[in-house]
């Protein structure tokens, strides 16, 4: 069953990032028909455009929010003003009247499998890794944040010019490479929509359209430990998928001065030269390239 449920900006944007995994609710009509096992779709409030659906794994049901919190923390601090900010939202005859409920959530990644599922590998390494994802998938309850620090889904794209014969790239700072667009899902489920909206910021350009809806390729990435935005970031892995999308060449580009220092369009036949990252360059983008080729892509 999918319940239907309104949040605000801030609690909406804490579930998306992995902070947030439990909705506190009074127990009203409403919430007493939800279960373990059910889905909730939020609507982020004030315009209710962008949804997010999650699972709920677990329920906690008490008669206060002061009771519910000693329940789940310890820091009395932290009980008493989680308590508190409860009561500028629901009153004490309220929660009298219903009692209160905890809903555990995880963000519904069943798009994502069952993408990943159908999806047909073209060797040996891209067998490997699509077993590897669907069992990390089926083992951690997070899989689409950086609040899972052993490794969490990312989106990549090959960005291919009309003539498809050029590839937009950036030149990342932190691997000091030209290297294709792509970023981490941060919470959004829609692994194509990320692809496309890290597309248009990394590079600047505003118009650009999926050559295909489905993944063309899946790689997991080892990640070394690296300083960012003056934190230190332990070794992980990315579960990336790659889509092949494209755009004109004419339009004007943009660094993103954060994440990478130049954009240029890059002839195909060049692309593994200008690569100085070995293993990305022979395990995934002469991957790509060669996929490109065969299914008629690329010449």
């Amino acid at each position: 069953m999918i319940h239907k449920m309104k949040l605000n900006e801030s609690p909406f944007e804490r579930i998306k990032n992995g902070t947030k995994t439990i909705e506190f609710r009074l127990y009203d009509e409403k919430r007493q028909q939800v279960k373990v096992g059910d889905k909730i779709k939020f609507s982020k409030l004030p315009d209710l455009q962008e949804k997010l659906l999650v699972d709920v794994i677990d329920l906690y049901r008490e008669d206060t929010f002061e009771n519910l919190f000693k329940k789940l923390y310890t820091d009395e601090k932290e009980i008493s003003m989680k308590t508190q900010g409860m009561y500028t939202i629901y009153s004490p005859e309220k929660e009298k009247q219903y009692g209160v409920l905890g809903i555990k959530i995880k963000i519904n990644v069943d798009g994502i499998k069952e993408n990943i599922e159908k999806f047909i590998p073209y060797n040996e390494q891209e067998e490997v890794e699509k077993r590897v994802m669907l069992n990390y998938i089926n083992d951690f309850n997070d899989v689409l944040t950086r609040q899972n620090e052993y490794g969490h889904f990312t989106s990549s794209s090959f960005i291919l010019n009309k003539e498809r014969t050029k590839i937009l790239m950036i030149y990342h700072k932190i691997y000091k490479s030209w290297a294709w667009t792509g970023g981490h899902s941060d919470g959004d489920n829609d692994l194509l929509y990320v692809a496309i909206k890290e597309a248009k910021e990394e590079t600047g350009i505003k118009n650009v359209r999926p050559i295909s809806n489905d993944i063309f390729s899946l790689e997991i990435i080892n990640v070394n430990g690296h300083e960012k935005r003056g934190k230190y970031v332990a070794s992980h892995v990315h579960l990336n998928v790659t889509y092949l999308l494209e755009a004109d060449e004419k339009e004007e580009v943009h660094i993103k001065e954060d994440e990478n220092s130049a954009v240029k369009w890059v002839p195909i036949d060049k692309i593994l030269e200008v690569t100085s990252e070995p293993w990305v360059r022979d395990r995934v983008y002469a991957k790509i390239i060669d996929k490109m080729k065969r299914d008629g892509i690329v010449k």
